[in-house]
């Protein structure tokens, strides 16, 4: 059977992707890891709990790649509540008062933090899986999302987006030399070799080559009794920022329009026992 690929397109007219280690000013990365694409997914489909079997069918097969280009980025100025006993007494000097500055106030303590954040952010996802009939479930949660958990939103919950597009995609191979929007290029054990056009080795030497940082980045985590998230699975990957390939590789490709070709790189989004 051949191989399905999702491509949903995203609007948001304000994003964040937090940078972790980023606190008194909250960094943001240009696109969503694949962390976050993930906990849409789950959220879309209704999925609450990762020992659920709709939950190991998703994550068996599935593969992401991630694209995303915005138009401005700026700091945003708030303040941050911290509602710990010892912060509250900082404050107010006790447990019990509430008054300060001789009005009362909200509990706990506050920080001034900054926050950057993405305008007109536009996001595109494209989706395979080993079994199409799951794909097929991915589109129709996008379309008709009634089983959601939560408000739709990617990143923070108050980041809404809007979907502009839905659609199985046609693609051609083609070589191409150059890349037009932010994405995530997976180390060579987490690329999905399946939706690649050369062999593993002409991938692993056009990834060394790539420049950029390679960052270690989550991926799956399990919820402790105490309700704290821990994760479990990081990959390295690096963040291509546009601009000429080190060589020239084909790849299966995506014509947005008659100037834009994406060139389809995909990171297998997998439990350790489906890789």
């Amino acid at each position: 059977m051949e191989k399905q690929i999702l491509r949903v397109k995203l609007y948001q007219s304000s994003a964040h992707y937090r940078i972790p280690f980023s606190y008194q000013r909250r960094f943001t990365y240009p696109i969503p890891p694949l962390a976050t694409v993930k906990g849409l997914l789950c959220n879309l489909m209704g999925i609450k709990a990762d020992t659920s079997q709709e939950y190991k069918s998703l994550f068996s097969g599935l593969s992401v790649a991630v694209y995303g280009r915005f138009e401005s980025i700026v700091k945003d100025y708030t303040w941050f509540r911290n509602l710990s006993k010892e912060s509250h007494i900082s404050k107010f000097q006790t447990t019990t008062n509430r008054i300060h500055d001789f009005a009362p106030q909200h509990p706990g303590g506050q920080m001034p933090v900054s926050v950057d954040s993405l305008n007109e952010n536009r996001v595109i996802i494209y989706f395979g899986h080993c079994d199409n009939e799951k794909l097929l479930e991915i589109e129709k949660c996008f379309r008709n999302p009634e089983k959601r958990n939560s408000t739709v939103h990617l990143g923070r919950a108050e980041d809404w987006l809007v979907v502009e597009d839905i659609r199985q995609i046609t693609t051609e191979e083609k070589a191409v030399r150059r890349g037009r929007f932010f994405f995530w290029l997976p180390e060579p054990s987490y690329c999905d070799e399946s939706y690649l056009r050369g062999t593993p080795s002409q991938y692993e030497a056009f990834f060394n080559k790539a420049p950029g940082n390679c960052l270690r980045m989550p991926l799956f985590y399990r919820i402790t009794e105490g309700n704290e998230r821990i994760f479990e699975t990081y990959y390295n990957a690096k963040l291509y920022e546009g601009g000429v390939f080190p060589e020239m590789c084909t790849f299966l490709i995506d014509r947005l329009d008659d100037e834009t070709e994406l060139p389809l790189i995909f990171t297998k989004v997998r439990l350790q026992n489906g890789i």
